[in-house]
């Protein structure tokens, strides 16, 4: 896949039939090589699958977003439909007791061959964008641990760390590290 330097994106929510290709670009940010973003090297295993995200699309509480170039130049070569370079959900919580409403960012990835060129960051502020709009006080998000580049890359897009870590939510012999969590980062979307 090759996208060029003045990638125009639209931004749009994912449909049904996006589903094989947006399991493709997961697998490919996360456990891919060439990318900053794998995780290769810390977890094993599949990053996500179909029916994972088919329920995503079927749950009336996730905006399941997909950046898909616009231009042919700018689409993967393996891939003539589509041209999905970026995705990433949200998943919106109900109010917690003081009235606060959270949305937990995730499946959120970049083709190794189109990262670092801001496509991410327009990804993101799309995303915060709609939840402002929908009430959301508080997007949050689950970092692995040992990927301080991670960290310091939400952290440059508002995110705080909250210095609360969670067990690594799949299978724990996919880790290559034992015991590798999650760090919880959270970016207030609206005054609180």
């Amino acid at each position: 896949m090759t996208v060029s330097q003045s990638t125009d994106l639209r931004i749009r929510p994912a449909r049904p039939g996006d589903v094989p290709e947006i399991v493709d670009l997961v697998q490919a940010a996360y456990r891919g090589e060439g990318g900053w973003t794998t995780e290769a090297h810390l977890v094993r295993g599949a990053r996500t699958h179909a029916d994972e995200v088919r329920g995503m699309l079927a749950d009336d509480a996730v905006a399941l977003l997909a950046a898909e170039a616009v231009t042919e130049l700018e689409r993967p070569s393996d891939s003539p439909e589509g041209g999905i370079v970026g995705c990433c959900y949200t998943r919106q919580e109900p109010p917690d007791v003081n009235g606060l409403v959270q949305a937990e960012l995730g499946l959120f990835a970049v083709h190794p061959s189109a990262q670092s060129r801001g496509l991410g960051g327009r990804l993101l502020e799309s995303q915060a964008e709609l939840l402002t709009a929908a009430g959301v006080d508080v997007l949050m998000i689950r970092v692995l641990q040992s990927r301080p580049e991670l960290h310091a890359w939400y952290e440059r897009h508002g995110f705080v760390r909250t210095g609360t870590a969670v067990p690594f939510p799949g299978d724990p012999s996919w880790l290559t590290v034992e015991g590798l969590g999650m760090d919880v980062m959270e970016r207030p979307l609206r005054r609180v």
